[in-house]
């Protein structure tokens, strides 16, 4: 099963539902947006499910905004160790 399959469960769970969605998703990665990324990015580091948020950002591929405490352009870098992380637990080869 992979973080997208469950999301219901933990979604609830999430720090970002009371916070204002738009946060979350800045519209550039300059200017007045750094300081937003920076405050969405702070709400993530205190919630208990950002594992599992920063796993089903992984996993849906390319999305825009702030999941897991993440951006679109850290994600995009995660992505490969990930994978080979995904592979090892299923037990294949990187």
């Amino acid at each position: 099963m992979t973080a997208s399959d469950n999301r219901a469960e933990w979604w609830s769970r999430a720090a970002c539902m009371t916070a204002d969605a738009e946060l979350f998703f800045p519209l550039s990665a300059s200017g007045a947006a750094i300081n937003q990324m920076a405050r969405a990015k702070a709400i993530c580091a205190c919630c208990p499910i950002r594992r599992a948020c920063l796993d089903y950002a992984l996993s849906a591929g390319p999305i825009h905004g702030v999941w897991g405490g993440t951006t679109e352009s850290e994600r995009r870098r995660l992505r490969p160790r990930a994978a080979v992380r995904h592979r090892a637990a299923a037990g294949a080869r990187p």
